[in-house]
């Protein structure tokens, strides 16, 4: 009796845990992401619903798109990117992003990653996010313009890409820039 116990007890445990893991399963959208860049500073900052502090899954889910350019196959990709810290606006602690790339991934130089950036790597970042219309998934406002990486406490604006005022900010710096648009 005590072994059946413990064995139906062990199901529920398991199907306890395993059921947020798939009410989180969102489908992937088939457009393609078009990255707009911002003209400035204030419009990224009104452009985006979101600006987060947190942190990428490196695993993500990706759905080939029928649609191919010279360097590779067209796949789009959403992954969880976990909040540390809202500086604009308010959600979830977990949001999923989503991101159009080419595989074959082309060499790191190549132009085309400007166009399909694909999944974010490892690290720490400051996101500028905006809704995908109908979902409940957002992408990433300007491409490369909406990431700052977070390296020993201050951001790190991606060079040709970011905006330099953003460049070497605390946290707190950060924060305070983007509220004065």
């Amino acid at each position: 009796m005590k072994v059946w116990s413990k064995f139906l007890i062990c199901i529920c445990l398991l199907f306890t845990f395993h059921l947020p893991v798939q009410a989180q399963k969102i489908a992937i959208p088939k457009q393609v992401v078009n990255i707009k860049r911002a003209a400035n500073i204030k419009n990224l900052v009104n452009g985006s619903t979101l600006i987060a502090y947190g942190w990428f899954d490196t695993s993500y889910r990706r759905q080939p798109l029928k649609k191919s350019v010279q360097e590779g196959h067209l796949f789009n990709f959403v992954q969880s990117f976990h909040v540390d810290k809202y500086l604009k606006g308010t959600g979830g602690r977990i949001i999923t992003v989503l991101s159009t790339g080419i595989e074959p991934l082309p060499l790191p130089l190549n132009p085309i990653n400007k166009v399909y950036p694909g999944p974010m790597g490892e690290g720490r970042y400051v996101s500028f996010l905006k809704p995908v219309p109908g979902t409940k998934i957002y992408t990433i406002v300007g491409g490369w313009q909406g990431v700052y990486p977070v390296y020993e406490g201050k951001t790190i604006t991606l060079e040709e890409e970011g905006f330099p005022e953003l460049n070497e900010l605390t946290l707190r710096q950060f924060e305070a820039k983007i509220k004065l648009y």
